[in-house]
């Protein structure tokens, strides 16, 4: 538990820095770091992505992971008031959290939910926000302890619809919701939005790698 976090968290991202577009997220790192203030945004965002899509092998995924909810914090400190900045740290709990049994880091699960509902009280129109808080009351209700964290899984459908109204050309919501679809039973409903996933045209290196997930996930779903 919970593979599938370390998949979703990509959004929310400051895609006009070039070097997040083309995927170079190490040197986007140390950009945003050199740079500090509000560049520790760009850090956080840049850490968090390379340990989903670049880095290999727990001990690397986990550091870069480190490394992201260290510079969320940093940011935070920066403006407690960035929407992005909650969801970047609660990005990095949920990373971090995948490589471990739920149980492991108890609290974490409520200080995740927490900054997501954060970022969505500081920006009610983020869809990534959305789509994560959804993908935390899946992966929690379903370790079967939603009672004592408040997930429910009735939550997952309508936040994931709410986010594809907000962002419906969003190559990875669909993809995201694709695989939640996947997990609730629902195939041929995950069939649909990866097929349309594949069918618009990425904007940037992660959505290159979602298409690419999808198209593997699409060919292997019964």
């Amino acid at each position: 538990m919970p593979w599938f976090w370390v998949l979703l968290w990509a959004g929310g991202l400051v895609w006009a820095n070039p070097l997040l577009v083309e995927g170079r997220f190490a040197e986007a790192y140390q950009q945003g770091r050199t740079a500090g203030g509000a560049g520790w945004l760009l850090a956080a965002q840049a850490a968090n992505l390379h340990a989903s899509y670049i880095a290999t092998g727990d001990s690397e995924i986990g550091k870069w992971f480190a490394l992201g909810q260290e510079a969320a914090q940093r940011m935070l400190e920066f403006n407690a008031q960035s929407a992005e900045a909650h969801f970047e740290l609660a990005r990095s709990i949920g990373g971090q959290l995948s490589q471990q049994n739920l149980l492991g880091r108890a609290a974490n699960v409520s200080v995740m939910r927490d900054h997501l509902q954060q970022a969505l009280r500081l920006r009610p129109d983020y869809p990534e926000a959305r789509a994560a808080l959804a993908v935390w009351h899946l992966e929690v209700a379903q370790a079967g302890v939603g009672w004592l964290y408040g997930a429910n899984i009735h939550q997952v459908r309508p936040l994931f619809e709410e986010a594809l109204r907000l962002e419906p050309n969003s190559i990875l919501i669909r993809v995201w919701y694709a695989q939640v679809l996947v997990k609730l039973g629902a195939a041929q409903q995950a069939r649909i939005q990866f097929e349309h996933a594949l069918r618009l045209t990425p904007r940037n290196a992660v959505e290159v790698f979602e298409q690419g997930f999808a198209r593997e996930r699409l060919h292997n779903l019964r």
